[in-house]
């Protein structure tokens, strides 16, 4: 089970070998379909978060840029 933002996503999966101390890969073997709903709408809302990050880190850099004495 996995809590996401948009709910529990409840499924059966299979570890991969390990990529190091503190990441474990995976992958659902098993997903009913209100689950991968839940999981597809979670991914979304990471992706659009992750682009508005990147948008606000830019604009910032941008400020800064117009105030460097060259």
């Amino acid at each position: 089970m996995f809590l996401t933002r948009t709910g529990s996503v409840l499924g059966v999966a299979e570890m991969l070998s390990p990529l190091s101390w503190d990441q474990q890969p995976f992958r659902f073997v098993s997903l009913h379909h209100e689950d991968a709903a839940r999981l597809e709408a979670a991914v979304q809302s990471s992706r659009e978060l992750d682009r508005r990050e990147h948008k606000h880190i830019k604009r910032e850099i941008g400020q800064v840029d117009n105030f460097r004495a060259w």
